[in-house]
């Protein structure tokens, strides 16, 4: 008698979880603002190394003795990493589940940022670096799963754009408190500051598990392959990379050494691109999933980014005044910054059943490589030139293919439309 009333109580609560827009399926008690919260706080932690090493660029500098160049590539062994398992990491979230793949990328953060803030020489600051790829690379795949696995299409747009927003939370974070705990307490320990983010996400998911349907996904894998429209995103992704994080890399820096702005100034702008980016990530979502379409909104935010390098050039040539940086870092992070709060949403909507792990890999494989080209590269230029000019403009050329680019990624979010 017991057991069935156990049976009969599991049916009719799974039921009704089902029903309801506030509660995930598959998991105990997992309401929707949780389940945002969760997302958000682990792509927070998966992204802030970038924050790090931009924001922190001229402490580093000074204290390790090293170049623009070794700056740039801290970033670039972060992304490179990211890139390269991402795809490896995908298709493991796919085997493993969205709540156990979410709980390895927080635990991933925690270590990662243990491991920067302990680094004593320049060498192991690298391998901190190297390191905090896996988590990088890992934190989409797992947290679109966790979203396409208990929330039905249609309803994404808004719960995505929250998830993606927590990379500017981080960075606002990051950009306003990292330069002043730093000059309080020095760059290490500001940074161990904030492993407060990946052990509120660990706390999150205290007590949730995997639904049983992660097991059958296996027979639904078999056969299948990704639409060429998640490939597109995947080049639309690389060259957004490319270009972005050459800005976001080297922004602050910019500002220090060719603007002459304070340091505490010049973070802010980081802060700046931060906000603009939370708002990005939180409207264009849903406008892409119920009005504009995944492509044609990816162009704009395109076009939009490309405004911002020009603003760069114009204030490196002495074109125009210096507060030109405040809204190209606006353009930036309301454009390519959130690119990906739309093209997570579009890999989604697009990907076959049971393998939004590995769409979000490829995608991660392009936008990731792309990041780790980019900042060096940025660098590269600076070191060699003397000046920020020719890289600006080299990024607001590769904008400007990326809007066209988005012209081969469908508007609908369904397999036919690709």
């Amino acid at each position: 008698m017991v057991p069935s009333l156990r049976k009969l109580r599991s049916a009719v609560l799974g039921g009704f979880a089902e029903r309801m827009p506030g509660t995930v399926r598959g998991m105990r008690s997992l309401t929707r603002t949780r389940l945002a919260v969760v997302t958000a706080l682990a792509m927070a932690v998966a992204t802030f190394p970038f924050t790090i090493f931009s924001v922190l660029a001229a402490d580093l500098i000074g204290e390790l003795e090293i170049s623009r160049a070794q700056v740039g590539f801290l970033v670039t062994a972060t992304g490179l990493v990211g890139a390269l398992v991402s795809p490896v990491f995908g298709y493991l979230t796919d085997k493993l589940g969205s709540v156990r793949a979410a709980r390895g990328v927080l635990l991933g953060g925690v270590v990662t940022l243990a491991a920067i803030a302990a680094a004593p020489t320049y060498p192991l600051l690298a391998a901190a670096a190297l390191l905090a790829g896996i988590p990088n690379g890992w934190t989409n795949p797992a947290t679109n799963a966790l979203i396409v696995d208990n929330v039905p299409p249609g309803g994404r747009g808004l719960i995505t754009g929250v998830k993606q927003s927590g990379v500017q939370v981080g960075a606002s974070l990051g950009g306003l408190l990292l330069p002043v705990l730093a000059g309080v307490w020095g760059w290490r320990a500001a940074v161990a500051v904030f492993v407060l983010i990946p052990v509120s996400g660990a706390v999150g998911l205290w007590g949730r598990r995997d639904s049983p349907e992660t097991r059958r996904r296996d027979d639904e894998r078999a056969g299948a392959r990704l639409p060429a429209s998640v490939k597109w995103i995947a080049v639309y992704g690389a060259l957004s990379g490319l270009a972005s994080y050459a800005i976001f890399g080297f922004l602050p820096l910019f500002a220090e050494e060719d603007q002459l702005w304070s340091a505490p100034a010049a973070g802010t702008l980081i802060a700046v691109v931060g906000v603009s980016g939370f708002v990005a990530r939180i409207a264009w979502p849903p406008a892409a999933e119920r009005r504009i379409g995944h492509g044609p909104t990816l162009a704009i935010l395109a076009l939009g980014s490309m405004i911002s390098a020009i603003l760069l050039a114009l204030a490196a040539l002495d074109i125009a005044p210096s507060m030109v940086l405040v809204p190209a870092a606006l353009l930036l992070g309301g454009g390519a910054i959130a690119w990906n709060a739309v093209g997570m949403l579009a890999v989604m909507d697009f990907s076959p059943p049971g393998m939004v792990g590995k769409g979000t890999g490829v995608v991660l494989l392009g936008f990731l490589g792309g990041i780790a080209v980019g900042a060096p590269l940025m660098g590269l230029s600076v070191d060699a030139t003397g000046s920020y000019v020719p890289g600006w403009f080299a990024v607001a050329a590769l904008f400007a293919v990326d809007a066209a680019v988005a012209g081969r990624i469908p508007r609908g979010g369904s397999l036919a439309a690709s």
